[in-house]
């Protein structure tokens, strides 16, 4: 009989468990997701008086080969890039040189509260411009030589006092243009596309006791809204299947009890 009583509390206990443990190899996956919602400061960072961008850049260069189709090669911009800025009120520019290329990007900035017919919305601020020069010196190119790459819009707008984090973007640099004869000639059917990966963005006098205040890009804001939804379903779940296993465990405890005793 006491062996009968060992076994049923020993299966019991395994159910229980197992059951448990199920759950819990959850919670791993939804703490991953919930890191990688958070901003990586294990990327490159690029710092002046007034801009400070951090992330991981690198540039998809298409151009027409020798055979009248396109190919494309990938350029990075190492943590080892020269960065410079101009700040002024209302706008602002990061230049990050390297290898004689330079990728500039210009901020500008309204911060008054009616003034809807400005590049950027009241009370926010924004990149306006993307430029890029560099050169096509691949054989196969068609036409070999410098290059400038250029996009104007509205992209990475984040409201004013506050930085701006995505951890994955791209841009589209539509307007590539070539000198020909001393004049500027837009060259067809290229285009050079800017990726970010784990990117913020801060403009405004940079001072590391500054506490970040991140505005975050759409895609990312999802994963920040579904996150902790996720673990609390999960938590909550965990909690009903042990209080349920329990409750289960002890009827079969006492049942088993009641048996022995007659």
């Amino acid at each position: 009989t006491t062996l009968l009583y060992t076994i049923k509390f020993e299966v019991h206990c395994y159910s229980t468990s197992s059951m448990a443990s199920g759950y819990l190899l959850l919670l791993p996956v939804l703490l991953k997701l919930a890191v990688l919602a958070e901003s990586v400061d294990d990327v490159p960072h690029y710092t002046t008086d007034c801009v400070q961008l951090n992330g991981t850049l690198s540039l998809n260069v298409s151009y027409i080969n020798s055979e009248n189709t396109t190919s494309s090669f990938i350029i990075e911009i190492s943590e080892k890039a020269k960065a410079t800025s101009t700040c002024s009120n209302t706008t602002s520019s990061i230049t990050l040189t390297e290898k004689g290329r330079d990728l500039v990007i210009d901020f500008k900035v309204n911060v008054n509260k009616t003034d809807t017919k400005a590049a950027i919305k009241p009370q926010h601020w924004g990149v306006t411009k993307i430029s890029y020069s560099y050169a096509v010196e691949q054989p196969d190119a068609q036409i070999k030589g410098a290059r400038a790459a250029e996009v104007e819009g509205n992209y990475f707008v984040s409201p004013v006092n506050k930085s701006y984090s995505c951890s994955k973007e791209m841009v589209k640099l539509d307007k590539v243009y070539r000198m020909e004869n001393g004049s500027q000639v837009l060259v067809a059917n290229e285009a050079v596309f800017l990726n970010q990966t784990h990117m913020a963005i801060r403009i405004g006098e940079i001072s590391p006791k500054t506490p970040y205040d991140y505005h975050y890009c759409a895609v990312d804001q999802k994963i920040k809204d579904i996150v902790p939804i996720a673990v609390g379903v999960a938590l909550a779940a965990l909690v009903v299947i042990v209080l349920v296993s329990y409750l289960i465990g002890r009827r079969r405890t006492v049942a088993a009890g009641g048996y022995e005793r007659v």
